[in-house]
């Protein structure tokens, strides 16, 4: 069982989302934002990050960079619809430069969601 930190700020995404980490095994800590998410990892040990991108409440970009810059080495998995008025493109390298060790897009596949949580876990 991998423990997951999921941030973001569509609770239809979150729902979803969770329902598939944790019909995979998987233990779920859900936040709706970057600022929340740094509070839950002061509390809560996690063992994978999966954060959207673009949230109103601490963006997931500033969230990664925070954690990263702490020293973190909680594996990030950005997950990303893409950015307002850009390419996706720029949302992956966005991610990639803040320190996400991974980047999905959305709609994100159930195969493809636990593959890479369990490759981020090194269980794969």
């Amino acid at each position: 069982m991998v423990a997951v930190l999921l941030v973001d700020d569509v609770v239809v995404v979150r729902m979803t989302l969770r329902k598939i980490l944790e019909r995979g095994g998987h233990a779920v800590i859900e936040c709706s934002g970057g600022n929340e998410a740094i509070g839950c990892l002061k509390s809560a040990h996690v063992d994978v990050v999966i954060t959207d991108l673009w949230m109103p409440d601490g963006d997931g970009l500033e969230f990664i960079r925070k954690l990263k810059a702490a020293g973190s080495a909680i594996p990030v998995i950005a997950i990303t619809g893409g950015a307002p008025r850009a390419p996706a493109e720029f949302s992956v390298e966005q991610a990639i430069s803040a320190g996400a060790n991974k980047v999905l897009m959305k709609p994100v596949g159930k195969d493809e969601l636990l593959g890479v949580v369990a490759e981020a876990a090194g269980c794969a």
